[in-house]
């Protein structure tokens, strides 16, 4: 890998965990859900800085080239992070269908006592 591409690769990621930890900081996302993509952008960080990582675990896996086996890494990188957003959707979806329907109920029980009093 060139030396420039490794640099901007680096910077790029520095960049970015800055950022992460600024939304962290200013509760624009939470320590939870953003654990993921700090660790992403530090495996991105070491295997920018050492190729050679990234050769010889291309090698002890049998894959073919080192290229390959940086998609696969960011694939299995990226399925806890699509899974953890998925459960967190599901649970809000759910919150959000309770707290609709005690806010109907809510109306309700008003209607009637505003009936009640005419």
């Amino acid at each position: 890998m060139n030396i420039k591409i490794q640099i901007l690769i680096i910077l790029a990621m520095l960049i970015a965990i800055v950022y992460i930890v600024n939304k962290i900081r200013t509760k624009g996302i939470e320590l939870k859900y953003s654990l993921l993509w700090l660790l992403l952008g530090l495996g991105i960080i070491i295997f920018a800085g050492f190729p050679q990582i990234s050769q010889w675990l291309a090698h002890f896996l049998g894959i073919s080239q080192p290229v390959n086996m940086l998609f696969f890494a960011g694939f299995c990188f990226t399925l806890p992070i699509i899974f953890s957003l998925s459960a967190t959707v599901s649970k809000m979806s759910n919150k959000i269908k309770k707290l609709t329907q005690e806010i109907a109920l809510m109306n309700e029980i008003l209607e009637r006592q505003e009936k009640g009093k005419e």
